[in-house]
């Protein structure tokens, strides 16, 4: 009895099949990922930025508070001192640029 080795005819093809394949799901797998962490990063992105607003919204009202604190005080000090607010206010107007010599 003689054995007689098989082979395939198709090995090269059938190697190349199964290496096709498995860049296909590399690749695939590849796009998934990216996919996901670009949502991933716009999400977060509006999440901060609604974060930024909340954040501008109270240091601007904390400003505000402290320019009328500050105003407040100036008034109070100004009081304290014998000063009243002016009735009439004046102001000053210039209309025409005048020239001025100085001789020493």
């Amino acid at each position: 009895m003689r054995k007689y080795k098989t082979t395939t005819a198709y090995k090269d093809e059938s190697r190349l099949f199964y290496l096709a394949l498995s860049c296909f799901v590399v690749v695939l797998s590849l796009y998934m990922y990216f996919v996901s962490s670009s949502v991933l990063n716009v999400v977060m992105r509006k999440e901060v930025d609604s974060h930024i607003a909340e954040v501008v919204t109270v240091i601007s009202d904390l400003e505000a508070t402290y320019i009328e604190m500050q105003h407040d005080v100036s008034s109070d000090i100004a009081t304290h001192r014998g000063f009243v607010m002016a009735e009439k206010k004046i102001f000053i107007d210039r209309t025409t640029d005048t020239l001025s010599l100085l001789q020493n």
